[in-house]
């Protein structure tokens, strides 16, 4: 049992490592391309926070463990709220900028409400369990798209400039003096670290599980989806210290909406993600 758990500790430091580096390198990358700063922060930044989140679920659906990708989803989801806005606003107080407050969080409860009917809904059940199904995981994949195109639309509003100086600074500060070669070799490595981790955190989750005779959904739940949810964490405790407060909850809202529509459209798509019975 001690293996297992050396395992599952590797595994998540190759997940927070391979996140780290593929925001760095794919963010300078970007950056030298002459891609526009604001644009690199709402999708290298987020979806690279959202790295190990897709690389262990696509990992545990292809190997038949959806409740290991339905319990990662929903508990790094709970991570970002509970804990990382929690510790961000002990670190300092969070004032919540009202574009949040009217659009993102509305459109992250409406899309986690949608989430819950897709699960409970008898209609879309597989087999009389409920559950993600791959017609579920194209609809997902489908909002995500719209929620990309109206975040773009929305960026070229001058009512939304207010938010780019911090949004600049936060990208300047991930953006290394590097060669376009050496920003490719960093992605390259960060993308074999998540594959490596993704494979060790699954394995290893599932061995604890059998051993200890829990559900795989509660390993998902608790100690896989606290490690994919590092970055997160990371990135959230850097902006607050450094006044960036909105960063902040903007990264987590951001990041839970990437986890429901893009990682479970995923999941879903590969494979049938059942609710777990306990």
């Amino acid at each position: 049992m001690a293996i297992e758990i050396l395992l599952l500790i590797i595994g998540l430091a190759l997940l927070y490592f391979g996140g780290e580096w593929l925001i760095t390198g794919s963010v300078t990358l970007a950056r030298k391309l002459g891609v526009a700063p604001l644009i690199v922060g709402l999708t290298v930044v987020a979806f690279g926070t959202s790295a190990p989140e897709l690389f262990v679920n696509t990992r545990a659906a292809l190997t038949g463990h959806g409740e290991i990708s339905f319990g990662n989803i929903f508990g790094s989801n709970i991570a970002n709220i509970a804990l990382i806005l929690g510790l961000c606003s002990i670190v300092r107080p969070i004032v919540v900028h009202k574009q949040l407050v009217r659009k993102t969080i509305p459109m992250l409860l409406a899309f986690t409400g949608l989430a819950i009917f897709m699960v409970l809904d008898p209609v879309r059940e597989l087999e009389d369990k409920p559950g993600f199904t791959q017609m579920d995981g194209l609809i997902l994949l489908a909002l995500f798209a719209c929620f990309l195109y109206l975040t773009a639309l929305s960026t070229r509003s001058k009512k939304k400039r207010t938010l780019l100086p911090g949004q600049i600074e936060e990208v300047q500060d991930l953006v290394g003096d590097y060669s376009m070669g050496f920003c490719l070799l960093i992605i390259a490595v960060s993308l074999g670290a998540l594959a490596g981790g993704a494979e060790l955190t699954v394995s290893a989750a599932i061995a604890i599980a059998r051993a200890f005779d829990i559900s795989e959904a509660a390993i998902g739940l608790t100690v896989v989806a606290f490690g994919t949810s590092l970055p997160e964490l990371a990135v959230g405790l850097i902006a607050t210290r450094k006044g960036q407060a909105d960063l902040a909850i903007g990264n987590v809202v951001g990041s839970n909406i990437f986890n429901l529509l893009l990682i479970m459209g995923v999941t879903s798509t590969i494979s049938f993600v059942p609710l777990p019975a306990d």
